[in-house]
């Protein structure tokens, strides 16, 4: 466990004082490489993963080609939540978008940590009511504006993490070519 998730859970949680040494067998830290895979679909999702540096995507494969939905940053936490739950196989797959360092922990850590620590349980719900609202936020986004109008949008809310997002991987997550793209970015150029 590192000393940033440590006070990531007590950002979110102030009341939680249990000394870190108590919980850090739950986790193990390390390091990845750029386009590592950390879950390819179908293998049993049994890993959460907390970004201490670097960035994550998640992401399925339709006619060989990457479809991706979602990224973790510095301070987020990233799994197949919907296989996680229950170790079935996975529906989606996790990789490195950059050299990056993570904090994982199993599912079966995860529920003896919010048994033995249930505070932790209360963290856990905070980054998942995160998670959702921001997933049903992209989902309205996609639905009621224009691709360029989404671009903008993501480019003036994360500034920061479009400059890191090599553009083949931003358009397969807005869903456009990657000459689409070009033209949104030519917009901001000029």
């Amino acid at each position: 466990m590192t000393e940033q998730l440590y006070r990531h859970i007590q950002k979110l949680i102030p009341d939680f004082i249990v000394d870190q040494e108590k919980i850090a067998p739950f986790f193990q830290t390390k390091t990845i490489r750029k386009e590592e895979l950390l879950l390819s679909e179908k293998e049993i999702c049994d890993t959460i993963y907390f970004v201490n540096k670097g960035c994550l995507y998640l992401f399925y494969e339709q006619n060989e080609e990457k479809q991706v939905i979602h990224f973790a940053l510095e301070n987020w936490w990233i799994t197949d939540y919907k296989t996680f739950p229950d170790g079935k196989p996975a529906v989606y797959s996790i990789a490195a978008m950059e050299d990056s360092e993570i904090t994982c922990m199993s599912r079966k850590n995860y529920q003896t940590l919010l048994l033995q620590f249930p505070l932790m349980a209360l963290y856990f719900n905070k980054i998942h009511e995160r998670a959702y609202g921001a997933a049903l936020f992209k989902q309205k986004t996609f639905a009621t504006v224009s691709k360029k109008d989404f671009y903008s949008h993501f480019r003036n809310t994360y500034p920061e993490l479009i400059q890191r997002i090599p553009d083949p991987i931003f358009a397969s997550y807005m869903g456009v070519s990657l000459e689409a793209l070009k033209t949104y970015q030519d917009l901001y150029i000029s």
